[in-house]
Protein backbone atom coordinates (compact mmCIF):
# COMPACT_ATOMS: atom_id res chain seq x y z
CA UNK A 1 0.00 0.00 0.00
CA UNK A 2 2.89 2.41 1.27
CA UNK A 3 5.00 2.03 -1.85
CA UNK A 4 1.76 2.21 -4.63
CA UNK A 5 1.28 5.54 -2.65
CA UNK A 6 5.12 6.48 -3.09
CA UNK A 7 4.40 5.80 -6.99
CA UNK A 8 1.62 7.98 -7.35
CA UNK A 9 3.27 10.77 -5.52
CA UNK A 10 6.47 9.71 -7.56
CA UNK A 11 4.90 10.30 -10.82
CA UNK A 12 2.87 13.28 -9.90
CA UNK A 13 5.73 15.18 -8.92
CA UNK A 14 7.61 13.96 -12.44
CA UNK A 15 4.73 15.60 -14.53
CA UNK A 16 4.88 18.73 -12.41
CA UNK A 17 9.30 18.53 -12.30
CA UNK A 18 9.65 22.00 -14.51
CA UNK A 19 7.95 24.18 -11.77
CA UNK A 20 10.13 22.97 -9.22
CA UNK A 21 13.09 23.07 -10.85
CA UNK A 22 12.06 26.68 -11.82
CA UNK A 23 11.26 28.23 -8.37
CA UNK A 24 7.95 29.27 -8.80
CA UNK A 25 5.04 28.12 -11.61
CA UNK A 26 5.12 29.97 -14.72
CA UNK A 27 3.36 32.81 -15.86
CA UNK A 28 2.38 33.75 -18.62
CA UNK A 29 0.71 37.83 -19.84
CA UNK A 30 -2.31 36.01 -19.84
CA UNK A 31 -2.64 34.99 -16.22
CA UNK A 32 -2.80 38.10 -15.05
CA UNK A 33 -6.11 38.76 -16.30
CA UNK A 34 -7.25 35.76 -15.29
CA UNK A 35 -6.25 36.09 -11.57
CA UNK A 36 -7.47 39.63 -11.70
CA UNK A 37 -10.78 39.09 -12.97
CA UNK A 38 -11.76 36.66 -10.07
CA UNK A 39 -9.64 38.72 -7.61
CA UNK A 40 -12.06 41.76 -8.42
CA UNK A 41 -15.23 40.07 -8.46
CA UNK A 42 -14.24 38.55 -4.60
CA UNK A 43 -13.37 42.35 -3.80
CA UNK A 44 -16.93 43.34 -5.66
CA UNK A 45 -19.47 41.39 -4.15
CA UNK A 46 -17.81 40.80 -0.87
CA UNK A 47 -18.42 44.74 -0.37
CA UNK A 48 -14.88 45.48 -0.78
CA UNK A 49 -14.09 43.73 2.72
CA UNK A 50 -11.86 40.57 0.35
CA UNK A 51 -8.97 41.83 -1.00
CA UNK A 52 -5.32 40.16 -2.03
CA UNK A 53 -1.87 41.89 -3.03
CA UNK A 54 -3.64 41.21 -6.36
CA UNK A 55 -6.12 43.85 -5.25
CA UNK A 56 -4.14 46.84 -5.08
CA UNK A 57 -3.48 47.15 -9.02
CA UNK A 58 -6.94 48.77 -9.83
CA UNK A 59 -7.98 48.95 -6.19
CA UNK A 60 -8.20 52.57 -6.79
CA UNK A 61 -10.59 52.06 -10.21
CA UNK A 62 -13.15 50.35 -8.29
CA UNK A 63 -13.39 53.30 -5.72
CA UNK A 64 -16.77 55.47 -5.76
CA UNK A 65 -16.08 58.48 -8.03
CA UNK A 66 -13.54 56.66 -9.81
CA UNK A 67 -15.71 56.10 -12.93
CA UNK A 68 -14.68 58.30 -15.78
CA UNK A 69 -17.16 60.90 -17.14
CA UNK A 70 -16.69 60.43 -21.22
CA UNK A 71 -14.93 56.76 -20.95
CA UNK A 72 -15.69 55.96 -25.04
CA UNK A 73 -13.04 58.65 -25.25
CA UNK A 74 -10.30 57.22 -22.78
CA UNK A 75 -7.47 55.26 -23.82
CA UNK A 76 -6.76 52.58 -21.83
CA UNK A 77 -3.11 50.90 -21.67
CA UNK A 78 -4.60 47.52 -21.45
CA UNK A 79 -7.09 45.21 -22.46
CA UNK A 80 -9.11 45.23 -18.86
CA UNK A 81 -10.04 48.38 -18.00
CA UNK A 82 -12.43 48.91 -15.24
CA UNK A 83 -13.32 52.58 -15.94
CA UNK A 84 -14.24 52.68 -19.32
CA UNK A 85 -16.19 49.24 -18.27
CA UNK A 86 -14.10 47.92 -20.82
CA UNK A 87 -14.00 43.85 -19.89
CA UNK A 88 -12.57 41.53 -22.79
CA UNK A 89 -14.51 38.28 -23.42
CA UNK A 90 -12.33 35.14 -23.96
CA UNK A 91 -11.07 35.05 -20.53
CA UNK A 92 -12.69 32.13 -18.45
CA UNK A 93 -14.41 33.42 -15.02
CA UNK A 94 -14.36 30.11 -14.13
CA UNK A 95 -10.88 29.48 -14.59
CA UNK A 96 -10.12 32.57 -13.35
CA UNK A 97 -11.91 31.56 -10.00
CA UNK A 98 -9.52 28.35 -9.64
CA UNK A 99 -6.10 29.80 -10.67
CA UNK A 100 -7.13 32.79 -7.66
CA UNK A 101 -8.03 29.90 -4.96
CA UNK A 102 -4.96 28.44 -5.76
CA UNK A 103 -3.06 31.44 -4.89
CA UNK A 104 -5.03 31.99 -1.22
CA UNK A 105 -4.23 28.02 -0.96
CA UNK A 106 -0.67 27.80 -1.37
CA UNK A 107 0.81 30.39 -3.98
CA UNK A 108 -0.36 28.91 -7.02
CA UNK A 109 1.33 25.34 -5.95
CA UNK A 110 -1.26 23.68 -5.63
CA UNK A 111 -2.62 24.47 -8.88
CA UNK A 112 0.35 22.89 -10.68
CA UNK A 113 -0.04 19.98 -8.66
CA UNK A 114 -3.57 19.52 -9.31
CA UNK A 115 -2.84 19.72 -12.80
CA UNK A 116 0.01 17.00 -12.57
CA UNK A 117 -2.42 14.59 -10.70
CA UNK A 118 -5.21 15.01 -12.72
CA UNK A 119 -2.94 14.20 -16.08
CA UNK A 120 -1.19 11.03 -13.93
CA UNK A 121 -5.00 9.94 -13.11
CA UNK A 122 -6.41 10.24 -16.81
CA UNK A 123 -2.77 8.75 -17.90
CA UNK A 124 -3.16 5.55 -15.33
CA UNK A 125 -7.03 5.51 -16.99
CA UNK A 126 -5.98 5.56 -20.53
CA UNK A 127 -3.33 2.37 -19.61
CA UNK A 128 -5.77 0.12 -17.75
CA UNK A 129 -8.61 0.70 -20.56
CA UNK A 130 -5.60 -0.93 -22.89
CA UNK A 131 -5.21 -3.33 -20.60
CA UNK A 132 -1.74 -1.91 -19.14
CA UNK A 133 -1.35 -2.17 -15.29
CA UNK A 134 2.14 -2.97 -14.32
CA UNK A 135 3.81 -0.92 -12.86
CA UNK A 136 7.01 -0.76 -14.75
CA UNK A 137 4.98 -0.15 -18.20
CA UNK A 138 3.26 3.18 -16.19
CA UNK A 139 6.72 4.38 -14.44
CA UNK A 140 7.86 3.93 -18.59
CA UNK A 141 5.01 6.04 -19.60
CA UNK A 142 5.65 8.52 -16.91
CA UNK A 143 8.99 8.90 -17.37
CA UNK A 144 8.84 9.54 -20.98
CA UNK A 145 6.01 12.05 -20.76
CA UNK A 146 7.80 13.86 -18.35
CA UNK A 147 11.34 14.01 -19.81
CA UNK A 148 10.65 13.85 -23.13
CA UNK A 149 7.77 15.61 -23.99
CA UNK A 150 5.65 19.48 -23.33
CA UNK A 151 3.24 17.81 -20.66
CA UNK A 152 5.04 18.62 -17.63
CA UNK A 153 6.03 21.99 -18.42
CA UNK A 154 2.12 22.57 -19.05
CA UNK A 155 1.33 21.01 -15.81
CA UNK A 156 3.20 24.00 -14.26
CA UNK A 157 2.15 26.81 -16.66
CA UNK A 158 -0.91 29.10 -14.80
CA UNK A 159 -3.21 28.92 -17.93
CA UNK A 160 -6.00 26.58 -19.27
CA UNK A 161 -3.58 25.58 -22.07
CA UNK A 162 -2.79 22.11 -20.31
CA UNK A 163 -6.69 21.74 -19.97
CA UNK A 164 -7.22 21.66 -23.41
CA UNK A 165 -5.22 18.05 -23.75
CA UNK A 166 -6.78 16.54 -20.91
CA UNK A 167 -10.30 17.86 -22.33
CA UNK A 168 -9.18 15.85 -25.43
CA UNK A 169 -7.84 12.82 -23.28
CA UNK A 170 -10.99 12.24 -21.26
CA UNK A 171 -13.44 12.85 -24.26
CA UNK A 172 -10.88 9.52 -25.91
CA UNK A 173 -11.46 7.92 -22.52
CA UNK A 174 -15.57 8.54 -22.70
CA UNK A 175 -15.67 7.41 -26.20
CA UNK A 176 -14.08 3.91 -25.95
CA UNK A 177 -14.53 3.29 -22.13
CA UNK A 178 -18.25 0.48 -22.97
CA UNK A 179 -18.53 0.43 -19.01
CA UNK A 180 -15.23 -0.43 -18.15
CA UNK A 181 -14.37 2.11 -16.16
CA UNK A 182 -16.64 2.70 -12.26
CA UNK A 183 -19.25 5.06 -11.96
CA UNK A 184 -17.22 7.29 -10.02
CA UNK A 185 -14.59 7.29 -12.58
CA UNK A 186 -16.70 7.79 -14.98
CA UNK A 187 -18.09 10.92 -13.23
CA UNK A 188 -14.64 12.21 -12.61
CA UNK A 189 -13.63 11.92 -16.18
CA UNK A 190 -17.08 13.77 -17.11
CA UNK A 191 -16.11 16.71 -14.42
CA UNK A 192 -12.41 17.17 -15.76
CA UNK A 193 -14.15 17.44 -19.32
CA UNK A 194 -16.16 19.79 -18.35
CA UNK A 195 -13.77 21.88 -16.64
CA UNK A 196 -11.62 21.77 -19.71
CA UNK A 197 -14.71 23.18 -21.65
CA UNK A 198 -15.44 26.06 -19.21
CA UNK A 199 -11.69 27.31 -19.06
CA UNK A 200 -11.84 28.43 -22.56
CA UNK A 201 -13.86 28.73 -25.50
CA UNK A 202 -11.55 27.06 -28.06
CA UNK A 203 -11.39 24.12 -26.31
CA UNK A 204 -15.35 23.86 -26.87
CA UNK A 205 -14.73 24.31 -30.53
CA UNK A 206 -12.60 21.47 -30.64
CA UNK A 207 -14.39 18.91 -28.77
CA UNK A 208 -17.24 19.82 -30.72
CA UNK A 209 -15.37 19.01 -34.09
CA UNK A 210 -14.67 15.63 -32.41
CA UNK A 211 -17.87 15.17 -31.06
CA UNK A 212 -19.51 15.73 -34.60
CA UNK A 213 -16.76 13.77 -36.43
CA UNK A 214 -17.70 10.76 -33.83
CA UNK A 215 -21.28 9.16 -35.76
CA UNK A 216 -18.88 9.18 -38.89
CA UNK A 217 -16.15 7.37 -37.32
CA UNK A 218 -17.98 4.84 -35.41
CA UNK A 219 -20.08 3.99 -38.58
CA UNK A 220 -17.02 3.51 -40.63
CA UNK A 221 -15.72 1.33 -37.55
CA UNK A 222 -18.84 -0.71 -38.13
CA UNK A 223 -19.48 -0.08 -34.01
CA UNK A 224 -22.69 -0.55 -32.88
CA UNK A 225 -24.34 2.90 -31.48
CA UNK A 226 -24.80 1.58 -28.15
CA UNK A 227 -21.10 0.96 -27.86
CA UNK A 228 -20.56 5.25 -28.15
CA UNK A 229 -24.10 6.31 -27.74
CA UNK A 230 -23.85 7.60 -23.93
CA UNK A 231 -20.10 9.17 -24.40
CA UNK A 232 -22.20 10.95 -27.12
CA UNK A 233 -24.89 11.87 -24.89
CA UNK A 234 -22.60 12.89 -22.01
CA UNK A 235 -19.86 15.21 -23.92
CA UNK A 236 -22.86 16.49 -25.73
CA UNK A 237 -24.41 18.03 -22.59
CA UNK A 238 -20.45 19.05 -21.12
CA UNK A 239 -20.08 20.83 -24.55
CA UNK A 240 -23.88 22.76 -23.87
CA UNK A 241 -22.97 23.60 -20.16
CA UNK A 242 -19.52 25.28 -21.44
CA UNK A 243 -21.41 27.57 -24.31
CA UNK A 244 -23.90 28.48 -21.44
CA UNK A 245 -20.94 29.47 -19.37
CA UNK A 246 -20.27 31.63 -22.21
CA UNK A 247 -23.69 33.60 -22.31
CA UNK A 248 -24.02 33.91 -18.77
CA UNK A 249 -20.57 35.07 -18.12
CA UNK A 250 -21.88 38.17 -20.57
CA UNK A 251 -25.38 38.45 -18.96
CA UNK A 252 -23.29 39.33 -15.18
CA UNK A 253 -20.86 41.52 -17.15
CA UNK A 254 -23.01 43.82 -18.36
CA UNK A 255 -24.96 44.02 -15.18
CA UNK A 256 -21.85 44.61 -13.19
CA UNK A 257 -20.15 47.14 -15.62
CA UNK A 258 -22.72 48.12 -17.68
CA UNK A 259 -21.45 46.95 -21.12
CA UNK A 260 -21.17 43.92 -23.05
CA UNK A 261 -17.37 41.71 -22.45
CA UNK A 262 -15.52 42.83 -25.42
CA UNK A 263 -14.29 40.18 -28.21
CA UNK A 264 -10.80 40.75 -28.76
CA UNK A 265 -10.50 41.50 -32.34
CA UNK A 266 -8.33 38.41 -33.22
CA UNK A 267 -9.78 38.21 -36.85
CA UNK A 268 -9.30 41.81 -38.15
CA UNK A 269 -5.28 41.88 -36.86
CA UNK A 270 -4.70 38.29 -38.36
CA UNK A 271 -6.19 39.45 -41.69
CA UNK A 272 -4.42 42.72 -41.95
CA UNK A 273 -1.21 40.80 -40.95
CA UNK A 274 -1.88 38.32 -44.17
CA UNK A 275 -2.16 41.36 -46.41
CA UNK A 276 -5.46 41.25 -47.79
CA UNK A 277 -6.84 43.35 -45.08
CA UNK A 278 -4.93 46.28 -45.29
CA UNK A 279 -5.61 46.41 -48.97
CA UNK A 280 -9.22 45.86 -48.21
CA UNK A 281 -8.64 48.95 -46.08
CA UNK A 282 -6.88 50.86 -48.56
CA UNK A 283 -9.57 50.59 -51.05
CA UNK A 284 -12.49 50.50 -48.79
CA UNK A 285 -12.09 53.66 -46.30
CA UNK A 286 -13.33 56.85 -48.08
CA UNK A 287 -15.70 56.90 -46.67
CA UNK A 288 -14.17 55.00 -43.38
CA UNK A 289 -16.64 51.52 -43.62
CA UNK A 290 -14.57 50.18 -40.81
CA UNK A 291 -13.33 51.24 -37.13
CA UNK A 292 -9.51 49.76 -38.51
CA UNK A 293 -9.90 52.14 -41.05
CA UNK A 294 -7.17 53.98 -38.82
CA UNK A 295 -5.04 52.28 -39.72
CA UNK A 296 -5.38 51.82 -43.47
CA UNK A 297 -2.13 53.43 -44.00
CA UNK A 298 0.36 50.79 -42.25
CA UNK A 299 2.52 49.41 -44.18
CA UNK A 300 2.25 45.73 -42.28
CA UNK A 301 1.42 44.56 -39.03
CA UNK A 302 2.24 42.02 -36.87
CA UNK A 303 -1.31 40.34 -35.53
CA UNK A 304 0.28 40.14 -31.91
CA UNK A 305 1.93 43.17 -31.70
CA UNK A 306 -1.29 44.81 -33.39
CA UNK A 307 -3.09 44.30 -30.52
CA UNK A 308 -0.62 44.23 -27.83
CA UNK A 309 2.23 46.43 -28.38
CA UNK A 310 2.83 49.78 -26.47
CA UNK A 311 4.81 50.78 -28.97
CA UNK A 312 3.15 53.58 -31.62
CA UNK A 313 4.81 51.97 -34.73
CA UNK A 314 4.17 48.48 -33.96
CA UNK A 315 0.86 48.55 -32.03
CA UNK A 316 -2.70 49.88 -32.61
CA UNK A 317 -5.19 48.51 -30.13
CA UNK A 318 -3.79 49.26 -27.30
CA UNK A 319 -3.65 52.79 -28.20
CA UNK A 320 -7.03 53.12 -29.50
CA UNK A 321 -10.42 54.60 -27.34
CA UNK A 322 -12.72 52.45 -25.71
CA UNK A 323 -14.81 53.35 -28.11
CA UNK A 324 -12.78 52.57 -31.21
CA UNK A 325 -11.99 49.41 -29.31
CA UNK A 326 -15.91 48.29 -28.73
CA UNK A 327 -16.68 48.98 -32.56
CA UNK A 328 -13.17 47.21 -33.49
CA UNK A 329 -15.04 43.73 -30.99
CA UNK A 330 -18.31 44.38 -33.48
CA UNK A 331 -17.36 44.55 -36.56
CA UNK A 332 -14.42 41.52 -36.55
CA UNK A 333 -16.80 38.80 -37.87
CA UNK A 334 -18.29 41.26 -40.48
CA UNK A 335 -14.21 42.81 -41.46
CA UNK A 336 -13.47 39.15 -42.20
CA UNK A 337 -16.45 38.41 -44.08
CA UNK A 338 -15.80 41.52 -46.02
CA UNK A 339 -12.02 40.44 -46.71
CA UNK A 340 -13.29 37.05 -47.64
CA UNK A 341 -15.66 38.56 -50.06
CA UNK A 342 -13.35 40.35 -52.06
CA UNK A 343 -9.95 38.10 -51.32
CA UNK A 344 -11.63 34.34 -51.35
CA UNK A 345 -8.40 32.96 -52.89
CA UNK A 346 -5.65 35.20 -51.12
CA UNK A 347 -6.93 35.17 -47.51
CA UNK A 348 -8.43 31.43 -48.18
CA UNK A 349 -4.86 30.64 -48.42
CA UNK A 350 -3.58 32.46 -46.05
CA UNK A 351 -5.57 30.68 -43.43
CA UNK A 352 -4.72 27.44 -44.39
CA UNK A 353 -0.97 28.43 -44.69
CA UNK A 354 -1.03 30.13 -41.06
CA UNK A 355 -2.75 27.00 -39.86
CA UNK A 356 -0.10 24.28 -41.58
CA UNK A 357 2.36 26.67 -40.11
CA UNK A 358 0.57 26.07 -36.20
CA UNK A 359 0.38 21.96 -36.95
CA UNK A 360 4.15 21.79 -37.31
CA UNK A 361 5.27 24.13 -34.31
CA UNK A 362 4.91 22.38 -31.31
CA UNK A 363 8.36 23.68 -28.82
CA UNK A 364 8.19 24.83 -25.82
CA UNK A 365 8.56 28.35 -25.66
CA UNK A 366 7.32 29.67 -22.47
CA UNK A 367 10.35 28.91 -20.17
CA UNK A 368 12.12 32.58 -20.21
CA UNK A 369 10.80 35.82 -19.57
CA UNK A 370 13.29 37.76 -21.69
CA UNK A 371 13.70 40.21 -19.10
CA UNK A 372 17.16 42.00 -18.53
CA UNK A 373 18.29 43.75 -15.25
CA UNK A 374 16.92 47.64 -14.94
CA UNK A 375 14.15 47.45 -17.40
CA UNK A 376 9.95 47.21 -15.90
CA UNK A 377 9.39 43.79 -16.82
CA UNK A 378 6.48 42.30 -15.77
CA UNK A 379 5.16 45.53 -13.47
CA UNK A 380 2.09 44.24 -13.58
CA UNK A 381 2.24 41.32 -10.93
CA UNK A 382 2.35 42.22 -7.05
CA UNK A 383 5.51 42.71 -6.16
CA UNK A 384 6.12 39.37 -3.88
CA UNK A 385 5.19 37.31 -7.26
CA UNK A 386 7.58 40.03 -9.19
CA UNK A 387 10.67 39.43 -6.80
CA UNK A 388 10.35 35.35 -7.03
CA UNK A 389 9.33 35.49 -10.79
CA UNK A 390 12.51 37.32 -11.77
CA UNK A 391 14.78 34.93 -9.26
CA UNK A 392 13.67 32.27 -10.61
CA UNK A 393 15.03 30.05 -13.61
CA UNK A 394 12.87 31.86 -16.19
CA UNK A 395 13.17 35.03 -15.06
CA UNK A 396 16.93 35.17 -14.86
CA UNK A 397 16.66 33.14 -19.03
CA UNK A 398 18.54 30.25 -17.54
CA UNK A 399 15.95 27.76 -19.40
CA UNK A 400 17.60 25.83 -22.27
CA UNK A 401 14.51 26.30 -24.66
CA UNK A 402 16.43 25.38 -27.70
CA UNK A 403 17.87 22.01 -26.42
CA UNK A 404 14.67 21.15 -25.08
CA UNK A 405 12.64 21.67 -28.15
CA UNK A 406 15.01 19.69 -30.29
CA UNK A 407 14.60 16.64 -27.69
CA UNK A 408 10.91 16.98 -27.74
CA UNK A 409 11.03 17.36 -31.56
CA UNK A 410 12.63 14.51 -31.43
CA UNK A 411 10.50 12.32 -29.33
CA UNK A 412 7.36 13.27 -31.65
CA UNK A 413 8.77 11.91 -34.20
CA UNK A 414 10.14 8.95 -32.69
CA UNK A 415 6.66 8.76 -32.02
CA UNK A 416 5.04 9.17 -35.60
CA UNK A 417 7.46 6.09 -36.64
CA UNK A 418 6.63 4.04 -33.83
CA UNK A 419 2.92 4.83 -34.74
CA UNK A 420 3.24 4.66 -38.55
CA UNK A 421 5.16 1.02 -37.80
CA UNK A 422 2.30 -0.51 -35.68
CA UNK A 423 0.05 0.39 -38.31
CA UNK A 424 1.11 -1.05 -40.78
CA UNK A 425 3.19 -4.35 -39.26
CA UNK A 426 2.29 -5.07 -36.05
CA UNK A 427 -0.99 -4.20 -35.61
CA UNK A 428 -4.16 -6.68 -35.19
CA UNK A 429 -8.11 -6.88 -35.16
CA UNK A 430 -8.14 -6.54 -31.35
CA UNK A 431 -10.80 -4.49 -29.90
CA UNK A 432 -7.66 -2.70 -28.07
CA UNK A 433 -5.92 -1.87 -31.23
CA UNK A 434 -9.25 -0.91 -32.77
CA UNK A 435 -9.95 1.36 -30.01
CA UNK A 436 -6.16 3.18 -30.18
CA UNK A 437 -6.89 3.43 -33.97
CA UNK A 438 -9.67 5.41 -33.43
CA UNK A 439 -7.81 7.56 -30.79
CA UNK A 440 -5.71 8.27 -33.74
CA UNK A 441 -7.91 9.27 -36.42
CA UNK A 442 -9.81 11.99 -33.43
CA UNK A 443 -6.79 13.20 -32.07
CA UNK A 444 -5.78 14.23 -35.49
CA UNK A 445 -8.66 15.85 -36.44
CA UNK A 446 -8.38 17.82 -32.97
CA UNK A 447 -5.23 18.86 -33.85
CA UNK A 448 -6.06 20.11 -37.12
CA UNK A 449 -9.21 22.30 -35.38
CA UNK A 450 -6.78 23.40 -32.46
CA UNK A 451 -4.54 24.99 -35.71
CA UNK A 452 -7.29 26.58 -37.49
CA UNK A 453 -8.00 28.29 -33.97
CA UNK A 454 -4.63 28.73 -33.50
CA UNK A 455 -2.85 30.09 -36.57
CA UNK A 456 -5.81 30.76 -38.50
CA UNK A 457 -8.04 32.61 -36.39
CA UNK A 458 -4.84 34.13 -33.25
CA UNK A 459 -1.43 34.00 -34.87
CA UNK A 460 0.89 30.96 -35.05
CA UNK A 461 2.22 30.32 -31.48
CA UNK A 462 4.39 27.04 -30.41
CA UNK A 463 2.30 27.05 -27.50
CA UNK A 464 -0.96 26.56 -29.09
CA UNK A 465 0.32 23.03 -30.73
CA UNK A 466 2.57 21.89 -28.07
CA UNK A 467 -0.39 21.71 -25.01
CA UNK A 468 -1.94 18.92 -26.91
CA UNK A 469 1.21 16.97 -29.12
CA UNK A 470 2.30 15.50 -25.35
CA UNK A 471 -0.91 12.56 -26.23
CA UNK A 472 0.78 11.74 -29.58
CA UNK A 473 3.96 10.22 -27.34
CA UNK A 474 1.96 8.93 -25.04
CA UNK A 475 -0.69 6.87 -27.79
CA UNK A 476 3.09 5.65 -28.91
CA UNK A 477 4.21 4.28 -25.94
CA UNK A 478 0.55 2.45 -25.80
CA UNK A 479 1.07 1.21 -29.33
CA UNK A 480 4.66 -0.07 -28.65
CA UNK A 481 3.29 -2.12 -25.13
CA UNK A 482 0.20 -3.08 -27.19
CA UNK A 483 2.98 -4.23 -29.86
CA UNK A 484 4.97 -5.76 -27.54
CA UNK A 485 2.13 -8.26 -25.62
CA UNK A 486 1.14 -9.18 -28.97
CA UNK A 487 3.68 -10.68 -30.64
CA UNK A 488 4.43 -14.78 -30.17
CA UNK A 489 6.91 -15.45 -27.40
CA UNK A 490 9.26 -17.29 -29.71
CA UNK A 491 9.91 -14.19 -31.69
CA UNK A 492 10.43 -11.96 -28.54
CA UNK A 493 13.19 -14.06 -27.60
CA UNK A 494 14.71 -14.43 -30.95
Amino acid sequence: MIQRWLLHVACICALAWPAFVNGQPFFFPDTTSYVRAADSAAYLFSGRRVSTEWTEHYRHALDPGAKLARPDHHVAARGNDIATQSIMAGRSPYFGALLWLTFLFGSFWLFVLMQAAAAYWLIRLALRLFGIESAGAVIMTVSMLALGTSLPFFAGLLMPDLLAGLGILAFLLLVTERGRLGRWERRGVALLLLLSLLSHLTHVVTVGAMLAFLPIAMRFARRPSTEWRRAFTTTAAMLAIGLASVLVTGVVVEHVFGRKPLLVPLLTARFMADGPGLDYLRSHCDPPSFAACAWKDRRSVVAGEFLWSHDPKRGGYMFADAATRRAMSDQDTAFALAVLADYPLTQGGRVVANAVRQFLRFEVDILNYHCTPGDRCWRSLPPRQRDALLSSLGGRNHWPQPAIAALQRAIVGASILVLLLWTVRGRSSSQAERDLLLWLGLFLLGAVVNALLGGGVSEPQPRYQARIIWLLPMMASIAALLWRRARPAGEMHG
